[in-house]
């Protein structure tokens, strides 16, 4: 195997600003999907976001399917069209950047995906799959290329010798190493991770975290990284935000909401990650019942709490006042319990 330095890699120069402000900034964000060949009212996909990524850090979007959270990260991305409000990356609006903006930007911004064997050519060879952007979008001679590659596959516990060898020939674990790679041939400063070790098991799992973790602290990259597991975005996340149809219910450090949550919501989700004691595991499961079953079969309200028919502690202002985001200690939550909440503790 050849062994590549690990001299931090050269990126593009980013445009001048203040050093201190967040690398990327989301602002009032909204995100609406019309179900095709229907007249029928907007689906509000994503309501009013605000987040802030700052250099060398990680911030954790959580929630379960359909909370808005992959579509926050394609809309960051330019997959997916802003309805409104603004994203700002490195002090540049790119909102509503053309395609070709978005292929500068992509030098800089990239992203590791839940299914990396869906995304590889199983006819193409792993070093031209990896290589395929830095092909496309940069000048660059064979040799650099090489160095880059070489280099990416080194920093993910690849060896050279796999750039011969096609996606089938490896394990999931291995391909979304190779998918991360993929990403840090472009010498990124930002990576979106949405759910990238939800579909490994377990001791796979950790080891992709563990990667992310360590390239974070070499290459000083920030990420954006989107789960359904409070647990994995508490391992890897300095501020976790939590989504609950389409908006922030609760956000705050990564260990303050995990270890006490404010929002029901967020002591549901906690309550579905498995603990090995069975005692524990049984009145989390009792919980997560007594939030899924609270209101069942009623429709989510057009007024007041979104999360008001779902809830064991609703009241009836929660039905008809929608609760914003309050500080809760060093947190917030838009819940006009979460004092109380966060005070009875997650097996309350």
């Amino acid at each position: 195997m050849i062994a590549p330095d690990h001299a931090p890699a050269s990126r593009p120069q980013a445009p001048q600003g203040d050093p201190s402000a967040p690398l990327l900034s989301v602002r009032d964000l909204h995100v609406q999907y019309r179900r095709p060949g229907r007249r029928s009212t907007p689906v509000d996909a994503v309501r009013g976001v605000s987040l802030d990524v700052p250099r060398g850090r990680s911030i954790g979007l959580v929630g379960e399917s359909g909370s808005g959270k992959s579509t926050i990260g394609s809309a960051i991305l330019g997959l997916t069209p802003v309805t409104s409000g603004t994203v700002t990356y490195a002090g540049t609006d790119i909102t509503h950047a053309s395609r070709s903006e978005r292929r500068l930007h992509a030098r800089r911004m990239q992203a590791v995906f839940q299914d990396p064997f869906g995304s590889m050519n199983p006819a193409v060879t792993v070093g031209d799959t990896v290589t395929e952007a830095l092909r496309h979008n940069l000048k660059l001679g064979k040799q650099e290329i090489e160095e880059r590659l070489l280099r990416a596959l080194d920093d993910v516990g690849m060896p050279a010798s796999c750039a011969e060898r096609y996606p089938a020939q490896f394990s999931g674990g291995q391909r979304q190493r190779l998918a991360i790679a993929r990403a840090l041939v472009m010498n990124p400063e930002f990576i979106v991770c949405d759910e990238p070790t939800s579909a490994l098991d377990l001791s796979i799992q950790a080891q992709i975290l563990n990667v992310l973790l360590d390239l974070r602290e070499r290459r000083g990259l920030s990420y954006l990284f989107i789960s359904h597991d409070l647990t994995v975005v508490r391992h890897l996340c300095d501020e976790m935000v939590v989504l609950y149809a389409g908006a922030v219910v609760e956000r705050g450090p990564a260990h303050v909401v995990a270890e006490s949550p404010a929002h029901p919501y967020t002591r549901a989700l906690l309550a579905s990650a498995p603990v090995p004691d069975p005692d524990q595991q049984r009145a989390r499961r009792e919980l997560r019942l007594e939030a899924g079953n609270a209101g069942s079969g009623a429709p989510r309200p057009d007024h007041g709490c979104r999360f008001a028919h779902r809830c064991p502690f609703a009241v009836d202002r929660c039905a008809t006042a929608e609760p914003t985001l309050a500080p809760v200690g060093d947190s917030a939550a838009a819940c006009f319990l979460a004092e109380d909440i966060r005070e009875r503790g997650l097996l309350a």
